[in-house]
C-alpha cells in the first residue's frame, strides 16, 4: 500500500528530464493537446480514434485526474509532455501501476517525432518509476509500430512475448510484442 500511496504523490508532481517538462494531466490540458491528438495517423497502431471534440477529451481527462481506478487497485499516472525549447506540447505518457509492476504507454505527436522527445519523456518516467519502487515496467506494442519498438529497445526494454492476434481494429488483425524493463 505504501508504494501505491507514493505513486499517488508522484502523479501530482511535474517531472523534468532534459528539455522536457512532464505535467500531471489535468482537464485543462484537453484544449492544449487536442490538435496533436486530432491527427488520424497517430492512431495507426492503436485501437482508438481521434477525440471528437475538446469537450470529449476534457471529460476523459477529468476521469483520469482521479489518479486511481474505481476499485482502488491501480494508480493512474498521466503526464502531458511539454518540449521547452519549442514551447509546445509534444504528447502524453500514461502509466498504470499495480503492486510493484506498471504498464506504460505513450503518444508523441507527429510534428515532434524523430527529435528524441519520446525517448527523453519515456526514459525519464521509467527512471522515476524504478527510483520509487516499481520493479517491472511493461509495454505492449503492435508489431508493425517500428518507431515505438525502436524507442523502447533503445531504453533497455526487452521483448518477452509475442501475442498473435492480440486485437482487431481498423479492419486488420494486430499482433503485439510484449516488452519488459526491469
Amino acid at each position: 500500500m505504501a508504494l501505491l500511496q507514493r505513486m499517488m504523490e508522484l502523479a501530482e508532481q511535474p517531472v523534468f528530464t532534459g528539455d522536457i517538462r512532464l505535467e500531471p494531466l489535468l482537464p485543462d490540458h484537453a484544449a492544449l493537446l487536442f490538435d496533436g491528438f486530432s491527427d488520424p495517423e497517430l492512431y495507426t497502431f492503436v485501437p482508438q480514434e481521434p477525440p471528437v471534440s475538446i469537450d470529449a477529451l476534457r471529460a476523459r481527462y477529468q476521469r483520469l485526474s482521479g489518479r486511481r481506478s474505481p476499485d482502488g487497485t491501480e494508480v493512474w499516472l498521466n503526464w502531458a509532455v511539454f518540449h521547452i525549447p519549442s514551447q509546445r506540447y509534444a504528447g502524453l505518457v500514461e502509466v498504470t501501476v499495480r503492486d510493484t509492476a506498471a504498464d506504460i504507454a505513450y503518444f508523441v505527436f507527429r510534428q515532434s517525432q524523430g527529435c528524441g522527445i519520446g525517448r527523453k519523456a519515456v526514459g525519464g518516467i521509467v527512471a522515476l518509476l524504478h527510483d520509487n519502487g516499481v520493479v517491472d515496467i511493461g509495454a505492449s506494442i503492435d508489431t508493425r509500430n517500428v518507431r515505438s519498438i525502436a524507442l523502447v529497445t533503445a531504453l533497455g526494454f526487452e521483448q518477452v512475448a509475442f501475442v498473435e492476434a492480440a486485437d482487431t481494429f481498423k479492419g486488420a488483425v494486430s499482433d503485439e510484442f510484449r516488452f519488459q524493463h526491469r
